[in-house]
């Protein structure tokens, strides 16, 4: 599962320089200023990143379908454009961010286009923010989550567990952070991923846990961790 040979001092040295001292603050002090501990952590934090991608790949893709499927349904084709559903500023200024990216890589300006670019902070605003509580939440959550229990439906729930959670994870593994030590609880939020992915299509979670091996990878890796703390 992973190679944890002691390196060299001179690749110790190239892979720091590499990263940065900075970058790995966070692992030499959790190993007491020991770079060849900090490193091997470092090392299974990558793992434990490269583990989690298929469950957070395949949950961003089919949240956005979920919520621009429903919003088309209630507002229109382009209900993003603002002029029937109420998008706050912030939201309008990543829609025409994602405008901009399209035209300066000279791509034709397609709905396609400007949806597949949208952020999912974008996406998760809409089932977080109280000023779409009326006109998204509450309008289009049983579209979103069409296998959701009705008492799972709840906003209050919802809504803090999608930013502490869901959108905690994705943002600290695509931004490259640490997500080893165990006080992430990542195993927690991994499952609750999996949940929301079965409120929104069971079929697309059955296929997921066929080739899903976090929680295999996890339980190896957190026993190698514990060993170097």
């Amino acid at each position: 599962m992973s190679d944890l040979n002691p390196l060299s001092p001179e690749t110790q040295d190239a892979i720091t320089q590499a990263l940065s001292e900075a970058r790995l603050q966070p692992y030499l002090k959790a190993t007491d200023g020991q770079i060849d501990k900090a490193l091997k952590i470092y090392q299974l934090n990558l793992q434990l990143c490269a583990a989690l991608y298929p469950s957070l790949h395949l949950f961003e893709i089919t949240f956005r379908n979920q919520i621009d499927g429903a919003l088309q349904n209630k507002y229109g084709k382009d209900w993003y454009e603002g002029r029937i559903l109420k998008i706050g500023q912030h939201g309008l200024n990543s829609i025409e961010k994602s405008k901009n990216t399209a035209r300066m890589q000279k791509k034709n300006l397609t709905r396609n286009r400007i949806i597949s670019e949208l952020t999912l902070g974008f996406w998760v605003s809409f089932i977080i923010r109280d000023e779409y509580k009326k006109s998204v939440f509450y309008q289009c959550v049983k579209a979103i989550f069409p296998y959701a229990k009705s008492s799972e439906r709840n906003f209050s729930e919802i809504a803090p567990r999608f930013q502490t959670e869901i959108l905690y994870l994705r943002n600290r593994v695509f931004h490259h952070e640490p997500i080893w030590d165990t006080n992430y609880k990542i195993e927690q939020k991994h499952e609750y991923l999996c949940k929301v992915l079965g409120w929104m299509n069971p079929e697309v979670l059955c296929w997921l846990q066929t080739y899903d091996n976090f929680p295999e990878v996890y339980s190896i890796l957190s026993d190698q961790l514990n060993q170097l703390k």
